[in-house]
């Protein structure tokens, strides 16, 4: 089957992904910019607003931990087509409740659709996966990975300046077009391959283990990606915050400094990664790209401090630049490690899995991250980075 799928042209095969996945990315990050202090201004008076917000954000990856393992399960039997684009449908669902939503409740009720149709980005990589052999999948999910940050580096730019103009329901209608959009692209232009096998699988029930359990060697990878997207969490789930409370940003300038690292995101994985995997040994590029994300993560509040004369925008800008290039790294080289270890027929069930540490990352950051923010604002940085660090000093055990 993947020699068949290799025959069919770019633009029938993953032009449609990258696109779709660009698109829902887009509208996934207009809400990025805006829902840390949507939910702020709508948490009750006396309810804890950091527990509360870190729920809010954590719902959404909560309801992804369940559902993402059987969705990519569902694909590797059933095919790919259908999951990738009922999940994308769902998504734009969830981009337009969060543009109705008037109360914290409407809010987590757009989260958890959200959480439903997250998977469609796990499916999409296995669908890619199935095209490439082993030594080209770092490269393949680099691109998709380059399509995602793509959409990133839209999508907080334009989202920040619609919340500013025209609240939630603008920047809900406009991201929930654009995912609509991707999934009718995907219906229309996908082939629908067969699964590559037709054997019955035992149910998923949650977080799928048995793959870690037939594969010892995914269980350090697997911790690696955790702690990655721990890191992300805390970031995203608190910056917003972060600069509105140090330095009186709000939307727009979040939006201007999440779009430059996506931008550099792009340029590091649609451009650089495909040469840099033939210089570096995995291990050594994880372990660099871990340490420079950490420290990138930590020096996020002190950017007002460390040189008063310059102002704290250029600083964040530093950090940026320090997070997204490790981030930018390390994320698809986990993915191709992970992918190389397990057996063509259960990619989307790999991916599910991916899906769901990732998921896990994004419940306990947000959680943690608020509660901390609260606390001291620089503790959820300072965490996340220390966090980073560790994860360079497990790097050498995980060599496939």
């Amino acid at each position: 089957m993947r020699a068949k799928l290799r025959m069919m042209s770019f633009r029938k095969v993953e032009a449609p992904i990258l696109a779709a996945v660009f698109l829902d990315l887009l509208g996934f990050g207009m809400i990025i910019a805006d829902i840390q202090l949507r939910a702020e201004s709508m948490v009750p008076h006396g309810w804890p607003t950091g527990l509360i917000v870190g729920c809010l954000l954590a719902s959404t990856f909560i309801t992804q931990l369940i559902v993402s393992p059987r969705w990519g399960s569902y694909s590797d039997q059933k095919g790919r087509k259908a999951v990738v684009v009922g999940c994308t449908l769902i998504s734009a669902v969830a981009m337009l409740t969060y543009g109705l939503a008037g109360s914290i409740w409407i809010l987590l009720l757009s989260r958890i659709l959200s959480g439903f149709g997250a998977a469609n980005v796990a499916v999409a990589q296995a669908l890619i996966s199935d095209m490439y052999g082993p030594e080209q999948r770092t490269a393949a999910l680099g691109r998709i990975g380059a399509a995602l940050s793509a959409g990133l580096v839209v999508g907080p730019s334009v989202g920040g300046f619609l919340a500013a103009s025209g609240g939630n329901l603008l920047v809900g209608f406009v991201a929930g077009t654009a995912s609509l959009i991707g999934a009718v692209w995907m219906l229309l232009a996908l082939p629908n391959p067969r699964p590559k096998e037709a054997k019955e699988r035992k149910k998923i029930v949650g977080l799928n283990l048995g793959l870690l359990r037939d594969l010892p060697k995914l269980k350090p990878l697997v911790v690696i990606a955790v702690v990655a997207w721990l890191s992300l969490a805390t970031l995203e789930g608190t910056f917003a915050r972060l600069i509105s409370h140090l330095f009186r940003y709000d939307q727009r300038e979040f939006g201007v400094i999440f779009g430059y690292e996506s931008i550099l995101g792009v340029a590091v994985q649609g451009l650089l990664l495909a040469w840099i995997v033939t210089k570096f040994r995995p291990t050594n590029l994880l372990r660099g790209a871990y340490l420079t994300q950490g420290v990138g993560l930590a020096l996020n509040p002190f950017a007002g401090l460390l040189m008063p004369a310059v102002a704290p925008f250029v600083l964040l800008i530093v950090a940026s630049t320090l997070y997204a290039i490790g981030s930018s790294i390390s994320n698809p080289t986990v993915n191709g490690l992970c992918s190389q270890l397990a057996p063509d027929s259960r990619q989307g069930e790999l991916f599910g899995l991916l899906q769901g540490a990732r998921s896990f990352g994004f419940v306990v950051g947000p959680l943690v991250g608020g509660v901390l923010f609260d606390w001291h604002p620089a503790a959820p940085y300072l965490l996340a980075g220390a966090v980073c660090v560790g994860a360079a000093f497990l790097v050498p055990r995980i060599d496939p």
